[in-house]
């Protein structure tokens, strides 16, 4: 196979970052890596890789540039990052200068100084999903049937709902039922809020108990950058989903990565969950 281009791979952790490794490695990209402190995927023999000290991030830098790293991708789960700047070398204190003073802020902020940071370092960010376009959907509806018409008036009521908890800047996910909001995403992630329900439901014996029911909604944030953050639903996230008793799943159309498309389908399917691929913006689905 002839040798495309070649492209800088920065890897979080998780099978996502796995699998556009392998991927991209079978489509011909000449792949450098470098992996961030969460993360302990293997790499593929015969790929060059550096792992990232964030307190010695010049290195890495400087080694992906001697290799003609000019285009990046970042993959994969990243923990928020936990630097000492007292320990960092004077060249990365500089190059980190940014970036610390964002710290204390809402992912947004710091997803955007990482990406001026590596702009300043002269490094182009590549969305994973141009390179990869499997990756996300396009408007449809998937798994199983969605049945009555109240089910489609509770999405297009979730859409509005997800469209102003974004603007808080506090994560990308929420579960929506009969008008209500059981859960919310926060800094913990998708799944944990997904576990708080599923806990809430096994100890509420109340009157108004829900025992069942709702619909996890995931999209993006306002300007929010999306060769550098882009939300991702995987088959754990489906099992959740199920234990739950969610009755379905609402993504972003072309935003949401969906990490092993094809089984998550058959998960839904098996379930007999629906998945609804919409335009927020438009409410198209």
């Amino acid at each position: 196979m002839t040798k495309k281009k070649r492209i800088g791979l920065i890897l979080g952790r998780g099978n996502l970052a796995i699998y556009c490794m392998e991927r991209l490695a079978h489509l011909g990209y000449e792949i450098t890596v470098a992996r961030l402190p969460c993360s302990q995927v293997k790499i593929i023999s015969n790929i060059d890789f550096i792992d990232i000290k964030y307190e010695e991030i010049n290195k890495a830098f400087s080694f992906l540039k001697r290799k003609k790293i000019f285009e990046i991708l970042l993959i994969g789960y990243m923990d928020r990052p936990q630097i000492d700047a007292l320990k960092a070398t004077p060249a990365s204190q500089k190059i980190l200068m940014k970036v610390l003073s964002t710290l204390n802020k809402g992912d947004g902020t710091i997803f955007s100084a990482v990406k001026e940071m590596l702009i300043e370092q002269n490094f182009k960010l590549v969305k994973c999903q141009d390179l990869l376009p499997e990756l996300t959907m396009s408007t449809g509806r998937y798994g199983s049937p969605i049945v009555g018409e109240k089910v489609l008036q509770e999405i297009e009521a979730g859409i509005k709902i997800f469209l102003k908890y974004t603007k808080l800047d506090v994560g990308q996910s929420l579960i929506f039922q009969n008008g209500h909001c059981l859960g919310m995403e926060t800094i913990t992630g998708t799944d944990e809020m997904i576990k708080n329900l599923i806990q809430y439901r096994k100890n509420d014996t109340g009157p108004s108990k829900i025992s069942s029911g709702g619909i996890l909604i995931k999209g993006t944030k306002p300007e929010q950058a999306l060769d550098i953050d882009t939300p991702v639903v995987g088959p754990n996230t489906i099992k959740l989903a199920k234990k739950a008793k969610l009755t379905g799943l609402l993504i972003e159309s072309n935003k949401v990565i969906l990490e092993n498309r094809d089984l998550i389908i058959d998960m839904l399917t098996s379930y007999k969950m629906f998945l609804v691929v919409a335009n927020f913006l438009n409410k198209d689905f």
